[in-house]
Order: C-alpha cells, then sequence, then structure tokens
C-alpha cells in the first residue's frame, strides 16, 4: 500500500491557511488527490485552531509576514503536528524564524520544483504520522481506546461473517 493511500486511512486532518483563494484551491486539489481520505479544512484568515495533524501556512497575509508566529503557536499547542510553510514570500530571515519556530518544511511557490520536492517529504511525514498514530501510548488515552474497540469490532464481525 502507497504511503498516501496508508495516511489517508488513518483519518488524519490537514488545515490550509492562505489568503489567496487560487493558492488554497490549488492545495487543496493536490492534497484530495494524492490523499482521498485526507479530511481538508481550508482558511482564507490566519486562524490555526483545532486539531490538525498537518498545517500548510502561507507566509504573507496581507502584507503581513505570519507564518513565524503562526508555526510558533501551532507547535505549543500541538507539538507532534506536522507543520509546512508554502510562500512566495520567502527569504532568509523568513527560513530562519521558520525553522526557529518548528515548521518541518518550506516550499516556495515561485520555484516549481519545490512543490514534487516537498510532496515526496510529505508522504513520509503522513507515513510516520501514521505510524506514530498505530502506537499504543503510554496512558490509555480515549483516542486509542476508541480505535482499540472499533478495531476489535471490526474482527469480531469479519469472524463472524465468515462463520455464516
Amino acid at each position: 500500500m502507497s504511503a498516501p493511500k496508508r495516511a489517508a486511512e488513518g483519518g488524519l486532518k490537514a488545515l490550509l491557511l492562505d489568503d489567496d483563494p487560487y493558492a488554497l484551491e490549488f492545495l487543496r486539489a493536490i492534497l484530495a488527490e494524492r490523499y482521498p481520505q485526507l479530511t481538508i479544512d481550508a482558511r482564507s484568515e490566519p486562524d490555526p485552531t483545532g486539531e490538525y495533524d498537518v498545517y500548510l501556512l502561507d507566509d504573507d497575509f496581507e502584507g503581513v509576514r505570519l507564518a513565524g508566529k503562526l508555526a510558533r503557536r501551532i507547535r505549543a499547542q500541538r507539538p507532534d503536528a506536522l507543520i509546512l510553510a508554502f510562500s512566495a514570500s520567502l527569504d532568509g530571515n523568513t527560513l530562519k524564524e521558520l525553522l526557529g519556530a518548528g515548521c518541518n518544511g518550506v516550499c516556495d511557490k515561485r520555484v516549481p520544483a519545490d512543490l514534487p520536492e516537498m510532496l515526496a517529504a510529505l508522504d513520509r511525514c503522513m507515513a510516520q504520522l501514521e505510524e506514530l498514530r498505530a502506537e499504543a501510548p503510554s496512558d490509555l488515552s480515549g483516542r486509542y481506546l476508541v480505535k482499540t474497540f472499533r478495531d476489535l469490532f471490526r474482527a469480531w464481525n469479519q469472524r463472524l461473517e465468515e462463520q455464516e
């Protein structure tokens, strides 16, 4: 099974933040095609609230560079989330700020070769997120218990169907 398909089957959620509606739709289309089961939310406002596994951030919101600030906020709330900056206004200072803020990767919208590299890195990261989700947590959290019971019920139902 391919990495994108594996990642999509885990119920991962992504949030796209960009004030450019064309960029939002472009990213949404690429991710929806590559990860058909990925739940994708998009916002034109720089509001990263919510629980997401993957965040794709534009840097420039109406002339104000916010990706570093957004990445720090996300990292504080979601330490295991994947954060990617996807911007046409990247420079050395912005890159340094993004790395310091915990951003996992950067894609320059002006460089066509960046997109395939970002998607390949995203495939690897999504597969790692899935592996982390599959591991048992150190405590019995509600999410883990629900997944465990769901898997158990599926196995029982499958056995019952096979016996019939």
